[in-house]
């Protein structure tokens, strides 16, 4: 016989009270429902979020990125993150709507120039996100124009298995982040190739709707 759970009145096999628990955090403590509801991500107390998988944007979200520089091939709601983030930021866009945004956000509609707009700021970058057109042919010019201690973010990884393969025979370390996003019901994965030099570390690990609990007798010395 299986176990049943009251709540509130209602006895719920313990399987569906556990399911219900786990919907409840996404809707709230993640912010899901109201990312639907507006069609625009954002978290539980309405701030706009990049639409990365919920995995990396925790990663990505823990570390004091103020003082980065950061490009973006391809805007979006991520523009507004990572300008938030008090960073130095740059990106390219294909789509007029996003220039008024912010007014580092260049417009190429050519190949070409899309890929190599990078390179049109003679410096090196802490952030480089891939996710927009021609991904595969903006690997080179991100990989030319990262700091040696930089990132690169792929999204959509799992979608594009060419531009991951490239990447991953770079010198950069790749760590996928598979997960579910904010306004997408199927599991996906945004990746990060990391330099091998890279130094900044996450001001906290403790995950969207975790618990801080108190220290365990196993994390100090016992013998």
């Amino acid at each position: 016989m299986n176990d049943y759970i009251d709540a509130n009145g209602v006895y719920l096999p313990i399987e569906e009270f556990h399911l219900n628990f786990l919907v409840h955090k996404l809707r709230t403590e993640y912010g899901f429902i109201e990312s639907s509801r507006k069609n625009i991500p954002v978290d539980k107390n309405n701030n706009i979020v990049p639409m990365y998988t919920y995995p990396c944007y925790e990663y990505i979200n823990s570390i004091d990125w103020k003082g980065a520089s950061v490009f973006e091939y391809g805007t979006g709601y991520s523009s507004v993150f990572w300008s938030n983030k008090k960073v130095n930021y740059y990106g390219v866009e294909d789509k007029v709507e996003w220039l008024q945004k912010n007014k580092n956000i260049s417009l190429e509609k050519e190949p070409l120039g899309y890929v190599n707009s990078i390179s049109k700021h003679n410096k090196k970058f802490d952030v480089i996100v891939i996710d927009g057109l021609y991904r595969y042919d903006c690997v080179k010019p991100a990989l030319n124009n990262l700091k040696n201690d930089g990132i690169i973010i792929l999204d959509n990884s799992d979608w594009h298995k060419n531009t991951k393969e490239l990447l991953d025979k770079s010198n950069l370390i790749p760590v996928h982040f598979h997960g579910f996003k904010p306004l997408h019901v199927d599991s996906e994965t945004t990746s990060c190739y990391i330099s091998r030099r890279f130094k900044k570390k996450p001001i906290s690990i403790v995950p969207i709707a975790g618990t801080v609990r108190k220290q365990d007798r196993t994390d100090t010395k016992q013998i």
